[in-house]
């Protein structure tokens, strides 16, 4: 899982997964380019990576406005000339129940999970192909985009998942599918790994019945995810595409 001098744009890189993914695609040699609404928390990132600034860089990118995401991809052709990876990670959740979301709040968690994937897979797979770079995109999608959350492992928790988290991770994983078949043509892979729940000091009540409710009987440790998409912007990954890989610890499988 080779990836020297590969360019690659990690979108919600100053999120805690985010992070771990730039570390990943670093230490397997790939060129990181750091991309987050926040572009101060961004721009810690490349000095923390190995390689360091002289080899990693970050970019500031609201994945939800197509003249910010037009304008980074503007840049990355400018400084790179070429994309070879896409991690489409950026995204939001609201946590209210949802009977009291007001629809504003609702197309905002849409606008930024299935409209920044698109935004973004457009812009890299233009580039890619007049680049004819055989591309990688990988989205992440979720567990909850393939079945509802279980409402009994929340107590009284008001962090709840929510329908528009649950509707914009199902619309990533379709698009998913979409886009590998219509990107085909240009050598461009498109893949989706959609993860469980990850450790993040929740409270302990869902924790314990989240792993309970978990063939694995834990939650992901943050540092679990990453080495999928690795293989899956590989060439170990070279007759793969349109797929949904769920790293969760087999909370689908029941």
């Amino acid at each position: 899982m080779n990836l020297k001098d590969k360019k690659v744009l990690i979108t919600g890189a100053a999120g805690q997964l985010g992070r771990q993914y730039c570390q990943a695609f670093a230490q397997a040699g790939a060129v990181v380019i750091a991309s987050d609404i926040d572009l101060e928390a961004c721009q810690e990132i490349p000095g923390q990576l190995e390689g360091g600034i002289a080899k990693h860089y970050a970019l500031a990118c609201d994945v939800a406005d197509p003249s910010s995401v037009e304008a980074a991809f503007a840049e990355i052709t400018s400084r790179f000339g070429s994309l070879d990876v896409l991690i489409n990670n950026a995204g939001i959740g609201v946590f209210e129940p949802w009977l009291e979301r007001k629809f504003e709040d609702f197309m905002k968690v849409f606008r930024v999970n299935a409209g920044g994937t698109f935004l973004c897979t457009k812009a890299a797979s233009v580039l890619m192909r007049d680049s004819k770079t055989k591309g990688s995109i990988i989205n992440i999608g979720s567990i909850y985009g393939l079945g509802s959350s279980d409402p009994r492992i929340y107590g009284d928790t008001p962090r709840m998942n929510s329908e528009c988290y649950t509707g914009s991770k199902a619309a990533v994983i379709a698009m998913t599918k979409y886009f590998a078949i219509h990107l085909a043509p240009y050598g461009i892979r498109v893949n989706c790994i959609s993860p469980g729940g990850v450790f993040n000091r929740q409270g302990s009540y869902f924790v314990e019945q989240y792993s309970n409710r978990t063939p694995m009987g834990r939650m992901a440790n943050e540092d679990e995810l990453p080495a999928t998409a690795v293989f899956l912007a590989s060439d170990g990954a070279s007759y793969i595409t349109g797929q949904n890989i769920a790293v969760d610890g087999g909370w689908t499988a029941w």
